[in-house]
């Protein structure tokens, strides 16, 4: 159910909406920047090019949309006040990536894919018209997911980025400190891809977020099983692309 993407920005203006996000692994996020562009998780795949497995994988190939880039109108983990899932790197756009010529139209999820079943009809997991998403949609949900198809399965990160904001775990896997390694890692990965004034900030979370203990989880679990596998994927950039 595609849906004019201008007609889109002006609705999320409205509802005092001003970008849009997208949150992966450090890992993915170097591989993003190395290109100067979000790729699909399928365009990966068909570039022969390394990505890190996220959960939904299989889904999105089954439900047909493992080509299209999603996005999201609200920081989840700010939101959530706990660790996204996806990553500890979130990209954030300008809403005005959505006026873009190139970006005829948006398709927008009612839940997230995750939550889909397989009996949906296309009306059950999509918003069918602009003035159905502006009655239902309000700020701050993050069920809804903004899906960018036909596109080839990239959305270009000039002149539209507006920064990167990166979690900052306070943890060290041996000797390397978390942080420092992935801000060095994404501003090499970004100089490589042509983006010299890339602005990284570093997260700073509310007092009732769950995120460092999170982490922390993470952590403790990776020395007791000596297994630091599910870190590795969040916060090590194990090689260029480019």
């Amino acid at each position: 159910m595609e849906l004019q993407s201008a007609s889109v920005h002006r609705a999320l203006r409205e509802k005092g909406i001003d970008s849009l996000n997208h949150a992966n692994t450090l890992q993915t996020s170097c591989l993003f920047l190395q290109h100067g562009k979000l790729l699909s998780r399928g365009a990966v795949k068909d570039r022969d090019l390394i990505q890190t497995a996220q959960h939904s994988d299989d889904l999105d190939k089954r439900y047909a949309i493992w080509h299209d880039v999603f996005l999201d109108s609200v920081d989840i983990h700010e939101r959530g006040r706990a660790r996204n899932v996806y990553g500890p790197v979130l990209f954030r756009f300008q809403l005005d990536l959505l006026l873009d010529e190139q970006i005829p139209n948006i398709w927008i999820t009612r839940k997230n894919p995750t939550q889909w079943s397989v009996n949906d009809r296309a009306e059950d997991r999509y918003f069918t018209s602009v003035s159905e998403f502006s009655e239902h949609y309000s700020k701050g949900d993050f069920n809804s997911m903004f899906m960018l198809r036909n596109t080839g399965g990239t959305l270009k990160l000039i002149p539209y980025l507006k920064d990167i904001v990166l979690d900052a775990p306070k943890m060290s896997m041996g000797e390397v400190d978390l942080y420092s390694h992935s801000v060095g890692a994404l501003r090499l990965s970004a100089w490589q891809g042509g983006l010299t004034e890339l602005e990284i900030v570093k997260r700073t979370c509310s007092r009732y977020c769950k995120c460092t203990d999170q982490y922390g989880a993470l952590r403790q679990k990776a020395v007791a099983t000596r297994d630091d596998r599910e870190l590795i994927k969040l916060f090590i950039f194990a090689g260029s692309d480019a």
